[in-house]
């Protein structure tokens, strides 16, 4: 973020915007401080009684123009589940040139009820605590003292920031309820701003003005007054929920003083592009190559295939360099120096990529993105990319790499990369909207062969393969774990499958599926009668729960990628028995051609062979097709229950 500064005296005249003498820092009432459970959510482990917040611009001579943000909040603890409530983490942006965003005036206390009296608590120095986050960002925590289950704690800072084009985004949902909202955004008229509302709540939002008599203008102010507000619960599949959070983001536009120039804050993502490729951490980096050429040469002798380069690059630069779980655009230590020391960030990883894939005769470009947990962003802003990874061009199309994951591929980017779009950066700082999301099913095809025995159980061996991100994974979880623990876990989801012979293939080679098979043997898997026995074909690889319990769905189901289970199984019909019942084959689909579920079951030579799939062709599914996944899955977990019957000859 880059701050702009205006040589003109002024004071900002700002109206506070609140009513109620309850909500006065330090006015905490008995009645607070006793309440047991928050009464429109009694499983709330906490509750914000209060959130307030107000925005407005100030000018000083010696600083210029600077955004002013004051918070004051009021949090319940309940249970001791929402102790992690007692810390507030202040983010503090800081840029070249000396600026950055200060945060002054941190007051705090802690009310607790002692011998049926209200003790106060002051938060002291010792529980404050300011770090170095980022080269980019600073932060400042606030611990509040003597948290207990019951207490109420009350805190109140203000933060000065020189970035006068980036308001941090108005948020109205959070993951406890909250019972009272004021907010509000105060911005001189010679500022021309544009505002976007995302989430699901009705906010309402009044708009005043007021005069300015010491500028002859008028002072515009948004504001925000809600009551009891829900928490916003997590869902599954849903892949930030800050996506989908109440919230209004503000976008500064232009700023028109009389008698002076006309200052333009607004950016379109070219520009945003435009500004990282010429940074000396980005554009430069890129063309760095003399440090590495005669290593990779080396590695690339005798490849002339496409595909092969890829692989080989890839390969090497995963070898060479690792990691360092650090997020940028822009490199921190520099390629040459990241390389020399085996480590570094995802620029320095990933930019070092894009110059080796060119060195390799590769059409090969940076795509900049914004994390899953990093979000979306409304309004193009440097903060709107946090990442970068490697785009090859193919025909109108680009294939995605990314050397900072052990075990990613050829379009098989880490889960934190799957946000939906990116930037393709070009040598002149132009760039193009490229689509990140999978387009190629990720596939698990399990095959059973097994026989009855006359304990109830079955025996016989497991072969598994998976592919694209099933298999990436796959391998990370059986890389993170000893095989005897990785064992204990698959026979945990396995239902207490007892697993033996275990043998894993191609485990490193990520341009091939995963392959693993085993031997297994599970108990009470067949109901017997004295003339039948019954069971589900399927046994412990069939689905027994769906994943969509609550009556309704706010968000879109977000899986990640589109993907297919497949089982093939075959089951020795027992001597003396014979078939009696098979369940009916069927097909059903979901609307839209999004997925479909497929059971083909027969007998053929002396054996039972059961053939069963479920797809999703999508990897997201809009919240408006919620009844219809919950019925998929009913249908689902129906079909999948139903017994085969033998009888006795």
């Amino acid at each position: 973020m880059y701050k702009s500064k205006i040589t003109l005296i002024f004071i900002l005249c700002f109206t506070t915007i609140i009513s109620a003498q309850d909500f006065k820092f330090g006015k905490v009432s008995e009645a607070e401080v006793n309440e047991k459970v928050y009464p429109n959510d009694t499983s709330a482990v906490a509750a914000y009684l209060l959130k307030n917040r107000r925005s407005y611009y100030v000018y000083n001579t010696s600083t210029g123009l600077d955004l002013i943000t004051e918070i004051h909040e009021r949090v319940k603890i309940y249970d001791k589940n929402g102790f992690d409530y007692a810390t507030e983490i202040i983010n503090l942006s800081k840029g070249s040139g000396g600026n950055k965003e200060m945060v002054s005036g941190i007051k705090g206390i802690t009310y607790t009820m002692e011998n049926g009296a209200m003790v106060e608590t002051k938060l002291e120095k010792s529980g404050i605590f300011k770090s170095e986050y980022s080269k980019t960002l600073n932060q400042t925590k606030i611990t509040m003292p003597n948290v207990k289950e019951g207490c109420v704690l009350e805190y109140k800072y203000k933060i000065s920031s020189p970035y006068i084009q980036s308001i941090d985004e108005f948020r109205f949902q959070e993951a406890i309820p909250i019972k009272k909202i004021k907010a509000s955004m105060s911005i001189i008229d010679y500022f021309k701003f544009n505002q976007r509302q995302k989430g699901f709540l009705l906010l309402n939002a009044k708009t005043t003005s007021e005069t300015n008599s010491r500028l002859s203008t008028k002072n515009i102010i948004t504001s925000y007054d809600l009551s009891n507000i829900p928490a916003m619960k997590d869902e599954s599949f849903v892949s930030n929920i800050d996506n989908y959070r109440a919230g209004v983001n503000f976008e500064i536009v232009s700023l028109q003083i009389p008698g002076r120039a006309y200052q333009n804050y607004a950016q379109t993502w070219e520009n945003v592009v435009e500004t990282v490729y010429k940074s000396d951490a980005f554009g430069t980096e890129l063309k760095r190559s003399k440090y590495f050429e005669d290593d990779l040469d080396a590695a690339l002798a005798g490849v002339v295939d496409n595909k092969k380069k890829i692989q080989t690059v890839l390969s090497f630069v995963k070898k060479k360099v690792k990691w360092n779980k650090k997020r940028g655009v822009g490199t921190d230590e520099g390629v040459k120096k990241a390389y020399k020391d085996g480590t570094g960030n995802t620029a320095d990883i990933n930019l070092m990529l894009v110059a080796m894939l060119k060195h390799a005769g590769l059409d090969a470009y940076p795509i900049m993105l914004s994390t899953r947990d990093n979000g979306i962003s409304l309004f193009p802003t440097l903060d709107g990319f946090n990442y970068v990874i490697a785009g090859i061009k193919n025909g109108d199309s680009y294939e995605h790499i990314d050397a900072t994951e052990s075990f990613s591929s050829t379009n098989v980017l880490p889960m934190r990369a799957l946000n939906w779009l990116g930037r393709v950066v070009a040598k002149d700082g132009s760039s193009d909207m490229v689509d990140l999301m999978p387009q190629k099913k990720s596939i698990e095809t399990s095959m059973l062969d097994v026989s009855l025995t006359d304990d109830g159980s079955i025996e016989g061996v497991s072969k598994q393969r998976f592919s694209n991100y099933y298999a990436m994974l796959l391998r990370k979880r059986f890389a993170d774990n000893t095989e005897d623990k990785y064992l204990e876990e698959l026979e945990k989801n396995y239902d207490g499958v007892e697993i033996s012979n275990f043998q894993i293939s191609n485990q490193n080679d990520t341009a091939k599926p995963l392959g693993q098979s085993f031997d297994i043997v599970k108990e009470d898997c067949i109901e017997e009668t004295s003339s039948k026995l019954y069971f589900s074909p399927l046994f412990y690889l069939a689905t027994d729960e769906s994943p969509f319990k609550s009556k309704k769905r706010e968000f879109p189901v977000d899986f990640g990628y589109p993907w297919e289970d497949r089982f093939i199984v075959k089951i020795a019909v027992p001597e003396g028995y014979k078939i009696e019942n098979l369940p009916e084959n069927t097909v059903f689909a979901l609307p839209n051609k999004m997925g479909n579920f497929k059971y083909n079951i027969s007998e053929k030579g002396g054996a039972i062979q059961l053939s069963s799939s479920i797809t999703f062709n999508k990897s997201l599914i809009g919240n408006e097709y919620y009844e219809a996944l919950q019925e998929f899955y009913r249908q689902v977990i129906e079909k999948q229950s139903e017994k085969v019957v033998l009888s006795k000859i």
